[in-house]
């Protein structure tokens, strides 16, 4: 299961990012071979220094007919000449190559966020609720981030064994016997550090788990700081997340362990596998020396570049488990995708009805032959008590919730068949909870959408915010700090007003728009959206009295009154 894990990362990082993946392995190929290339100049250098003059060196010839073949006379300066030449190559290619990394690792990290968030934000909402903010936000945050660096690591081990074969093809030139034993003396080294490399594995997994869980947990004990502080329970809840804690320890120490042994001890054993393959060639195979320190040069080469390899390994390993946690999250979104295959268009000029709708959750029965009209140029307020489906109704309205019986009609047609993207673009929707970015008001407004000046500074003055605004340094420019904590509650909610009036919709929904208001600004803002009504349909979802009083139609859950 661990090896599928592995090629099935592989498999996603280069088949997703092909065309860069192939241009990098490509460039590391070249890097290699010319690598080889300048290796095996050395060799001259080696049998000159300690063969017999007298007796001919087939190796040697060997290598003076490859230079001849390429019209260079194999002459000590030109000699010299090459290895510089090839390694000046190499270091270009590679850096070529490094350079192709480090675009592949910032466009992975970059374009997994944008695909995850892309797939939340296309995800059923009822999908979409159930999730943990904590690991949404592990994800996007840091998960990406690691699914970046994985791929530089792991086209850092794919550059290890590309120049390990380089060298194992090059070595057949100079003897089977170096192609014989670096295949067998590289595979033994493979096998004995294996367990290393699945334990620092393991163990990325093991953390990338905890890790999701305990960032799910602080995310929540962030959120819910207030009560925890005000009940004395601090410390009771810190300790729950410190046992979470625990076991991302746990997980660090093996994989410290694992990566320290590898360090440790994977060199002395390489230096015991050369002195052995040095002693059998010179003593049991009586190999000439001239031949043999060739061969040991490679050799170590050889040996040296799966030991990258490996390394490169582990370190990927203690990453893997994050990117597979992302790849999951990834693959689990994608699958619940809203259905918006209707294509039936629809243009509020009436009314927006439901008609005998019935909705379940499990067991619980939410809705049950539920049925109300919005009209445009009214203000219906939907009363109830907690829990009695508010929200729900206004949920299935916007189309995020589909009924078990009944239907959702615009303008007489079911939004079941309805493409439910183009009616949306006719919804303005102002939530309970303050939704603002640590940004200008002018993005707060547009939302990235396409507006101009005039129609943000005509949403304002709709939603009552233009004079404030106005008196701001920076106008529509100016910063509103994280979650709006730059302004007053009733100024937050108006600029959330006029967020939802900037498209001019066709219906506007106020799902508890005013709660924790001051009655003074409640007022205010309820007769802003009293005077916007002629031009479309209003929705407040809410209980508050001063709702009701301006309200032309009320629903209560169970009656109307009118």
């Amino acid at each position: 299961m661990k090896r599928m894990n592995f090629w099935r990362t592989c498999h996603f990082i280069f088949s997703e990012y092909r065309y860069h993946s192939t241009a990098m392995i490509l460039l590391l190929l070249l890097a290699g071979l010319v690598e080889s290339v300048g290796a095996i100049s050395v060799v001259p250098l080696i049998a000159i220094m300690i063969s017999d003059q007298d007796t001919p060196d087939p190796l040697l010839s060997k290598i003076e007919d490859l230079f001849m073949g390429v019209g260079v006379n194999p002459t000590l300066p030109n000699v010299l000449i090459v290895i510089t030449m090839a390694m000046l190559a190499k270091a270009v290619l590679t850096l070529l190559a490094q350079r192709q990394v480090g675009y592949v690792e910032a466009e992975v990290s970059t374009r997994l966020r944008v695909r995850l968030l892309d797939c939340l934000l296309r995800a059923d909402w009822s999908f979409f609720v159930e999730q943990p903010s904590g690991r949404l936000t592990y994800a996007l945050s840091t998960e990406c981030t690691h699914a970046g660096n994985a791929l530089r690591i792991l086209a850092l081990a794919t550059s290890y064994l590309v120049q390990a074969a380089v060298y194992l093809l090059v070595g057949l030139f100079i003897s089977w016997q170096l192609l014989v034993a670096g295949l067998l003396f590289g595979g033994l080294l493979m096998f004995a550090f294996r367990a290393m490399v699945q334990m620092v594995r393991l163990a990325g997994v093991r953390q990338a788990a905890a890790l999701n869980a305990m960032n799910t947990l602080l995310t929540d004990s962030l959120a819910g700081a207030k009560p925890l502080k005000v009940m004395n329970v601090e410390q009771h809840f810190v300790k729950h997340i410190k046992g979470q804690a625990n076991l991302c320890e746990e997980a660090a120490r093996k994989r410290a362990v694992g990566m320290g042994l590898m360090h440790s001890v994977q060199e002395p054993v390489i230096t015991v596998i050369m002195a052995v393959g040095l002693y059998g060639a010179y003593a049991v195979m009586k190999m000439d020396a001239a031949l043999i320190l060739p061969m040991a040069f490679f050799f170590h080469r050889i040996l040296s570049r799966l030991s990258s390899f490996q390394h490169s390994l582990q370190n990927y390993g203690t990453l893997e488990g994050s990117l597979m946690s992302l790849i999951g999250k990834i693959e689990d979104i994608s699958m619940h995708r809203e259905n918006r295959s209707g294509n039936g268009r629809v243009v509020l000029e009436r009314a927006v009805e439901m008609r005998d709708v019935s909705l379940c959750y499990g067991e619980k029965q939410v809705l049950d032959s539920f049925s109300m009209m919005v009209r445009v140029g009214e203000i219906t307020a939907l009363s109830g008590p907690s829990g009695a489906g508010k929200t729900t109704v206004g949920d299935m309205i916007t189309g995020l919730l589909s009924p078990s019986k009944g239907a959702v009609l615009v303008d007489g047609v079911d939004l079941a068949g309805a493409d439910i993207g183009a009616w949306r673009e006719q919804i303005g929707y102002v939530p309970q909870e303050v939704f603002l970015f640590n940004d200008s008001i002018r993005l707060n407004i547009s939302l990235g959408r396409e507006c101009s000046d005039e129609d943000i500074w005509t949403a304002l003055e709709a939603a009552g915010a233009r004079g404030f605004v106005e008196l701001l340094s920076g106008g529509l420019d100016s910063l509103v700090g994280e979650h709006g904590r730059s302004l007053s509650g009733g100024q937050k909610q108006r600029l959330m007003i006029a967020r939802a009036m900037v498209a001019r919709p066709r219906l506007l929904i106020l799902d508890e728009a005013t709660t924790g208001l001051d009655v003074k600004t409640e007022k205010e803002i309820w007769a802003s959206v009293s005077a916007m009504k002629n031009n479309m349909a209003v929705l407040a979802v809410s209980h508050q009295e001063a709702v009701i009083d301006v309200a032309d139609v009320v629903v209560r859950m169970g009656g109307r009154e009118g």
